[in-house]
């Protein structure tokens, strides 16, 4: 079998690679001023976005790119952490959106990790998370007035993994999600005065194994109201919490199935209206919730497609971030009441000519337990009758991620090139509920393999797949799952390509970063020395002398989620064996923000597969 990557440079799978997409986010409180995150410049930058007229001026120019920022509720500072090429561990800037200045708010303190920031409803309170080695997982908070701040204030410290909090209207309050007792997988909520973080205000627990995770405060001044979401009952529901009385009013929720979760996405001004989005069998729906009568408001106009986030806009409409899979990521307006499209936000991002896509569908198949996994099927257009295709077996990182109906360049680029691809959500992924996501804790890699196998199997058994030519691919969580399925189903796979992927869970936990140190805590129920046994049957490096099929594996070089020891040692321990392992390490952190080194990726992937069936021909 010869199948050769199509290398011309206007080729469509590099077309797709190469449209501009951006995220965009308005100001809470000045709706005339935005955050967007673009590729316009072929790297992922922030840029600060005059909404009136669509106009975007960049702010960062980083080497690697910068895909993740914060603008303030007035809209006068745009914040991001300054990293060295992409490895996550820097400092917390400032930029101010008139005078374009910088501001290292933290001058005086080593380099950390950045969790999560977010300012009060009238910008007068700062609040970052922040975690480091020495010190675990920090809240602070700072006053503030424009781009001038006052000392740091510890509001919160623990070295148990944390990533969620909500500050007030007026910044006197902050709740955050808490794993500082013993539940579990679960989590509950705590409230502190700002004022005297020594005194915890109220707390909120569930129960055992249950999340409870924050969302915002309501945007009325002396209003101590909070939005948030809970699992107790197997799927994520909303409900208000007032953290000064403890009044609680859960969602009436009854005219949704009983299944799938239901995420709190805004709030309206006026205190009255709450948007919620609901996942059900890879389907979003949007809906508006009026507190006062409780009526649910299905938006039965809303486009079809993946809705990544959205928000109230003065004049009633709702700004949503939104893809299909024929349509890269866009700003949209929607309107407030029916859902119905209103308009494109950002117009200039948007190309002419977006080469079609291959039609993508939903299947699920039982796995070796009887649960039936979800996954996205995409088959090239094709005349030939001839039997099964090649076909890639694609896992989405994580794992608290999913696999949707997204606009995904890396899937229509092996279909373009005649082969089968199927996404699935594994075990361990967000969406299906709370046993769904949490069958993996204290048992990591076990069922996610189970689920992998039971898709190949699907594939073959439905004569979509050649059973000797199924490739494994990954990025992240997903590269990780590569390496595992390669060498604890060998005799499977035709091969594997991994990106940025775990090898060693236990040297990944000595090498990374503390917020990735706290996760794998959550993940495994304790540290490589209180669950030695369970880091080493979990590691890929674990079964490397049973592995048959060739290897692929792209890794970044300043990655601090995944470093580098871990791969040294594997890709050490592969050759000491005679693995067939090729290895390509490239500048960079976890996230692919530049461009073409994206579509450079991917024609290594093509080549490297080319070379890998053809040698199997002969």
């Amino acid at each position: 079998m010869n199948i050769a990557p199509i290398t011309d440079e206007n080729a469509p799978w590099k077309q797709r690679f190469r449209l501009f997409l951006s995220r965009g986010y308005l100001a809470r409180c000045n709706y005339e001023r935005g955050l967007v995150v673009s590729n316009k410049s072929g790297i992922y930058q922030l840029y600060s976005w005059n909404v009136s007229n669509g106009e975007l001026r960049q702010l960062t120019q980083h080497t690697t790119g910068k895909e993740k920022g914060m603008i303030s509720s007035d809209g006068q500072s745009i914040y991001y952490l300054n990293d060295t090429q992409g490895d996550e561990i820097g400092h917390l800037i400032c930029i101010n959106t008139e005078t374009d200045e910088q501001i290292d708010i933290t001058p005086d303190m080593k380099p950390y990790s950045i969790i999560t920031m977010k300012t009060d409803y009238i910008s007068r309170t700062l609040a970052y998370l922040i975690s480091d080695k020495e010190n675990g997982f920090q809240l602070f908070t700072r006053s503030m007035i424009s781009t001038t701040f006052g000392p740091p204030n510890l509001i919160y410290q623990t070295s148990n993994f944390t990533e969620n909090f909500a500050i007030s209207y007026d910044g006197q309050l902050v709740v955050i999600e808490t794993r500082d007792t013993e539940k579990g997988a679960g989590s509950n909520l705590v409230v502190f005065d700002t004022r005297n973080p020594e005194q915890h205000i109220s707390t909120l627990d569930d129960g055992m194994d249950v999340n409870i995770v924050p969302k915002q405060f309501a945007s009325l001044s002396n209003d101590t109201r909070l939005l948030a979401k809970s699992n107790r009952s197997g799927i994520y529901r909303p409900f208000i919490w007032n953290v000064s009385t403890n009044e609680r009013i859960d969602f009436a929720c009854e005219q949704l199935s009983n299944e799938g979760d239901v995420t709190p996405l805004d709030w309206s001004s006026d205190g009255k209206l709450i948007l919620l989005l609901h996942i059900h069998n890879a389907t979003f729906q949007v809906y508006s919730y009026c507190i006062d009568d409780g009526i649910l408001n299905k938006l039965i106009e809303q486009p079809s497609g993946v809705i990544f986030d959205a928000q109230f806009s003065p004049n009633g409409s709702i700004i949503v971030q939104w893809e299909t899979s024929n349509m890269p990521l866009q700003i949209i307006s929607l309107n407030g009441k029916t859902g119905a499209f209103e308009q494109i936000m950002l117009k200039s991002l948007i190309n002419d000519q977006i080469p079609a896509s291959h039609l993508r569908r939903s299947v699920t198949f039982p796995s070796s337990d009887g649960q039936l996994i979800q996954g996205w099927l995409t088959l090239p257009v094709t005349n030939d009758k001839s039997g099964p295709l090649p076909t890639i077996l694609d896992m989405h990182g994580g794992p608290e991620d999913v696999a949707t109906n997204r606009f995904c360049p890396e899937t229509e680029g092996w279909v373009d090139h005649g082969f089968a691809h199927l996404s699935i959500n594994y075990r361990g992924s967000i969406t299906f509920g709370r046993k769904f996501q949490h069958k993996i804790y204290s048992n990591i890699g076990y069922w996610e393999i189970e689920d992998v196998v039971a898709a190949r199997t699907w594939l073959i058994e439905q004569g979509i797949a050649q059973a000797n030519v199924i490739f494994l691919t990954g990025w992240s969580y997903g590269g990780y799952l590569t390496l595992l399925a390669l060498g604890k189903q060998p005799d499977l796979w035709a091969g594997g390509m991994a990106g940025i992927a775990i090898a060693d869970w236990t040297v990944q936990y000595e090498d990374s970063a503390e917020r990735l140190r706290g996760y794998q805590k959550t993940l495994f129920g304790g540290t490589p020395e209180e669950k030695p046994e369970l880091y080493t049957t979990a590691s890929p490096i674990t079964y490397v002398e049973q592995i048959i099929a060739p290897v692929l594996i792209i890794q970044a070089c300043n990655d601090t989620r995944c470093p580098i020891r871990p791969m040294k040692n594997y890709e050490a321990k592969m050759h000491q064996y005679n693995k067939n392992c090729e290895i390509e390490w490239f500048d960079g952190g976890h996230s692919l923000n530049n461009v073409e080194q994206t579509i450079s990726h991917e024609e290594r992937m093509l080549h490297w597969v080319q070379r890998v069936l053809n040698t199997n021909k002969t």
